[in-house]
């Protein structure tokens, strides 16, 4: 019986640590509340009214389940995932500037310059936060209105991006300017071609192409856009082997923060929800990434994958072996390698290590994942 939702709220701090009645660390002191935290503890097999847990809700410390809680004894010590965490206030105020971007009816260049000091504070947000944040995108999106929350998480993993990168915040501030207005030629791009849930015809594509060249003329217009922000926007589909538009520029030729945008860009198409499709697992995007690599600066990309949470403490994942492991921790040197829990033996296993009996992560656990493995094993 999974209750969390009915013990812990999104905000509640713990303020001792919780055990589950097998003695593994779930919770540590101190860690908040979130919800992909609460996500992850959903897939726990645990009653967690029989668990004493105490938190501090609203300025008040109070005892919210449990009766005795187990004694820790020797059991291995587990970490919460460190993610950057953003206001209610921020992300609805950036989703309500993307979506004043795109009115029809729009002062673009008032818009605009409200765009840019709300991706002023996303950087800060990220600028700010511990070395060793990392970002989970779905703790990011408020609605399910694809053209606006894809301009703000752009916004977001550029900067995270530059951040990792070791940039100077002034470069971090310019790739988030970048990301949140990035796709502002769209504007001019009619709506049925916009919004067609299938496949383009070749002149539908053509002038879909043409929206970087929009967004540069327009960006020239917009008090307090940075030149490298306005390249940026400009060159985010260009690849470094040159088949990019539109221009067809290559490696170099690119501006950094494009190559930047290129990664953000890709990795947010893929994860998010669309009309016509369901957004895919951040590890499944990048599976499929790493299939486009020659597009992208690699040096990028794998800064880019350690900046990222993949796989969330908590949640479940199928190894090769067909069973279901719970993560237990990150691996910050290996981020598609985190720490798994065998829930049947209490051992925790570094799939990094070859001498892990060969355990590899086969995907997230899930049905689809599962008739894969099925498939695989059959042929």
């Amino acid at each position: 019986m999974n209750n969390v939702n009915q013990v812990l709220k999104i905000g509640d701090i713990i303020q001792d640590d919780v055990y589950t009645a097998g003695k593994v660390l779930l919770l540590k002191k101190g860690t908040v509340i979130t919800q992909p935290l609460l996500y992850g503890l959903e897939r726990f097999d645990c009653d967690f009214n029989s668990i004493d847990i105490i938190v501090e809700r609203e300025g008040v410390i109070s005892q919210v389940a449990g009766m005795t809680a187990p004694q820790p004894g020797n059991a291995p010590e587990a970490q919460q995932d460190e993610s950057i965490v953003f206001s209610d206030k921020l992300k609805h105020d950036a989703v309500e500037a993307a979506k004043q971007l795109f009115a029809a009816d729009a002062n673009l260049r008032e818009v605009s310059e409200t765009a840019v000091s709300i991706s002023n504070d996303i950087a800060n947000n990220i600028i700010f936060a511990g070395s060793d944040a990392r970002l989970c995108i779905q703790d990011l999106r408020v609605t399910d209105e694809y053209t606006y929350q894809h301009s703000v998480d752009v916004g977001v993993l550029a900067a995270q991006l530059a951040k990792s990168l070791g940039m100077p915040p002034k470069w971090i501030s310019e790739a988030a300017q970048a990301g949140v207005l990035h796709d502002i030629g769209k504007r001019r791009v009619p709506l049925e071609i916009l919004n067609k849930p299938g496949k383009l015809t070749d002149e539908e594509f053509k002038i879909m192409k043409l929206h970087p060249v929009f967004a540069e003329e327009d960006l020239h217009l917009i008090k307090g856009v940075s030149e490298a922000a306005k390249a940026g926007a400009y060159e985010h589909h260009e690849k470094l082997d040159g088949t990019g538009y539109p221009r067809g520029l290559k490696g170099a030729g690119i501006s950094r923060i494009a190559q930047i945008l290129a990664i953000a860009d890709v990795y947010d198409a893929l994860t998010s929800k669309r009309v016509y499709k369901p957004g895919m697992s951040s590890a499944r995007a990048v599976n499929i990434m790493m299939g486009m690599i020659g597009g992208f600066n690699r040096d990028y990309f794998v800064a880019f994958l350690k900046s990222l949470i993949l796989y969330p403490t908590g949640s479940r994942v199928l190894g090769t072996d067909g069973r279901s492991y719970v993560v237990y921790k990150q691996n910050p040197q290996s981020p598609m390698h985190p720490f798994l829990l065998d829930e049947l033996s209490g051992n925790i296993i570094d799939v990094s290590q070859s001498g892990a009996d060969n355990l590899a992560i086969f995907g997230e656990d899930c049905e689809e994942m599962r008739l894969k493995w099925q498939e695989g094993r059959n042929k």
